[in-house]
């Protein structure tokens, strides 16, 4: 399994991720997604929790349709391994659409589905989603909670040429270490 660099989404938000979307990493996802077997979000805690800020998890919300399909909710799934390993909140607060067409594998030009914050956020969130291919959902959800309010995005996977990034991030950002403190 490749790890993947860290990256810059549109508007700022950093994107880390454990491992480029290829070989193994792609098979324990899918087993993830489609079968329900957790081991996988153990091993994607492992290789990011110490690059993840000490504020509270939101996980990117599976559509329900999917959810009751496969009894799973990945997104949520590695949010709660790791809220475990940091000793920090994981929020509930996105709510996604009842059913959204698949986009994995397919076109993704379509615009994604929004999704609607429950309650407003006033304090710092790390979004965490399973797969990043274009970075459109997890920007559609930091825009729902307010981007500002978005400090990092953590997903198990991410697809090496991503759409959305600005930039690949090959060191720290001066200063970063101060952003990222805990709140």
């Amino acid at each position: 399994m490749r790890a993947a660099p860290e990256r810059l989404l549109a508007g700022g938000v950093r994107l880390v991720a454990a491992f480029e979307h290829a070989g193994a990493a792609q098979v324990l996802v899918h087993h993830l997604k489609y079968r329900g077997i957790t081991g996988y979000c153990d091993v994607v805690a492992d290789r990011v929790q110490a690059l993840v800020p000490r504020v509270p998890l939101v996980p990117v919300p599976r559509a329900m349709t999917r959810r009751l399909k496969y009894g799973v909710d990945p997104a949520r799934e590695i949010a709660a391994t790791l809220s475990r390993r940091l000793d920090v909140p994981m929020l509930e607060i996105l709510a996604a659409p009842i059913h959204s067409r698949r986009r994995a594998g397919r076109d993704h030009s379509r615009p994604v589905r929004p999704f609607r914050a429950r309650s407003p956020l006033r304090f710092p969130v790390v979004l965490v989603d399973d797969v990043v291919t274009t970075g459109a959902t997890v920007l559609a959800a930091a825009e729902s909670l307010g981007i500002d309010t978005v400090r990092s995005v953590v997903a198990a996977n991410v697809v090496p040429d991503v759409s959305n990034v600005t930039a690949v991030v090959t060191s720290p950002e001066p200063g970063l270490d101060e952003v990222w403190q805990p709140f």
